[in-house]
């Protein structure tokens, strides 16, 4: 085991079971032709002829590896990561980083309409806690954001598209009761550069509202036939990859299932 794998924050005792339901197989996951594409906008047809080889089946649920840095308090604390995802469903992602030298240990997740954020300094004191429709609603716009590491969820039956431009397309995605409207920026090689949305969020002790959520990809990395993200930078606002960004994310491992 790499010092790395060891660094890596345990999944809760308490979320394991929707870890564990979010990653079961997807079922029967037919090999990907291009021609599967053809009732796409040109944009989201173009990204998931880069993104997904030919031949690849389409495996929808997600496991990552992920390391970088989250701004907390006016300052960005190095993170380690890992996640389980599926944008229709939810995600589970135990965090851990270290505050002036002392661990700040937690969780964040979502699983059909039911989210929470569980933070404990030491893996003890409890920092942060927090539950219900508001937080629900929130994390279901990250969830069908992060379709950048899930390209077959594009091809769902449940998801729709409506075409922008040239270079863009905006997916209808739905998760925790909701359907989520993202934003696609894709090039003309078929990189998605960036995705963008309405997330209902509470930023530095303000009221809940809509704010504009995104994350701009920096880097690229293919894995078991799928090209995804391997840099992002994510925050709020217009200017959410600099002076809105909240979290840095490189992903170290990517593994479809």
């Amino acid at each position: 085991m790499t010092t790395a794998t060891r660094s890596l924050p345990a999944v809760p005792r308490a979320a394991r079971s929707d870890w564990d339901d979010l990653l079961t197989p997807t079922p029967d996951p037919e090999p990907y032709d291009p021609a599967m594409a053809l009732g796409l906008p040109a944009p989201a047809r173009r990204w998931l002829d880069h993104a997904v080889a030919p031949g690849t089946p389409l495996r929808r649920r997600v496991e990552m590896r992920q390391h970088g840095q989250i701004r907390l308090g006016g300052r960005w604390w190095p993170i380690r990561s890992r996640q389980a995802l599926d944008p229709l469903r939810g995600y589970v992602w135990p965090v851990r980083t270290s505050l002036l030298g002392v661990p700040l240990v937690g969780v964040d997740r979502l699983h059909g309409e039911r989210a929470e954020m569980t933070h404990r300094l030491l893996g003890l004191v409890p920092v942060v806690r927090a539950s219900g429709a508001d937080l629900a609603r929130s994390a279901g716009a990250r969830a069908a954001s992060e379709i950048c590491w899930s390209p077959a969820t594009a091809l769902d039956p449940s998801v729709r598209w409506r075409d922008v431009s040239d270079t863009e397309v905006v997916a209808l995605v739905p998760v925790a009761g909701e359907v989520r409207e993202c934003t696609l920026r894709i090039d003309d090689g078929g990189v998605l550069r960036s995705c963008t949305t309405r997330r209902w969020a509470r930023l530095d002790g303000g009221p809940w509202q809509w704010h504009t959520f995104g994350a701009r990809t920096l880097a690229e990395g293919t894995f078991g036939g799928f090209t995804v993200p391997t840099r992002v930078v994510a925050g709020y606002g217009d200017d959410y990859a600099g002076q809105g960004a909240f979290i840095r994310l490189a992903v170290d491992d990517v593994v479809h299932r």
